[in-house]
This record gives C-alpha cells, sequence and structure tokens, in this order.
C-alpha cells in the first residue's frame, strides 16, 4: 500500500497542474471566438497521465477497503483519487471539446 500511496501523493501536483491549465486563454481573458492551439494539448498532456494514475489508485484502494485491510488512509486516497478522476475528466473532455470545434480545426489543423 505505501508504493501506491506514495505515487498517488507524487501525481498531486502534475494532476493539479493539469487542472489549473487554461483550455483555452483566450476565452478566459474575455476574448471570444479566439483559438488557442496549445491549450488543449498543454491540458491533456497532464491530465491523461493523472487520469490513469488516479483511476487506477480508485480501483486498488475500492479492492484494498472491499477487503479485510480498512483504514482511514485508504478511505481518505479512495476519496482523493475518485474527486481528481471526476475533475480530470471533466477538464479532459473540455479539452477534446474544445479541440473538436470547427474554428479549431480551421486554424490549427486535425492532429493534437
Amino acid at each position: 500500500m505505501r508504493a501506491v500511496s506514495l505515487i498517488v501523493i507524487i501525481f498531486l501536483p502534475i494532476a493539479l497542474f493539469g487542472l489549473m491549465a487554461s483550455v483555452n486563454e483566450y476565452r478566459d481573458q474575455g476574448i471570444g471566438g479566439a483559438v488557442d492551439c496549445n491549450g488543449p494539448m498543454t491540458v491533456m498532456i497532464f491530465i491523461v497521465p493523472s487520469l490513469v494514475v488516479y483511476a487506477a489508485g480508485a480501483i486498488y484502494y475500492a479492492v484494498l477497503l472491499k477487503g479485510a485491510r480498512q483504514s482511514v488512509l485508504a478511505s481518505v486516497l479512495l476519496v482523493l483519487c475518485a474527486l481528481i478522476v471526476f475533475a480530470s475528466g471533466r477538464k479532459a473532455w473540455a479539452a477534446y471539446s474544445e479541440k473538436s470545434r470547427p474554428e479549431h480545426r480551421e486554424t490549427c489543423g486535425e492532429g493534437w
């Protein structure tokens, strides 16, 4: 359990940076209709690994709590993992939606 807990705690700054990164900096500044070509990719670089680590952590702690070893630390880390997976999933969807806009495709191209 210690190795998984260490990985979950080490990945916290990466997840938080991905959650704080802007999908479209221009829209955040109030400039409507502007396209940010780097925003969705920047978000996805940090969010995708965070989703993998925290989804695996949530599954691990759920299985751990279902078994005989129930602890307060495992419960807290399960809730933390679940919250980060939910928030990261929303941010990943926002980045994908931004990348899928026709204006974004015309300006920045099709690929990531």
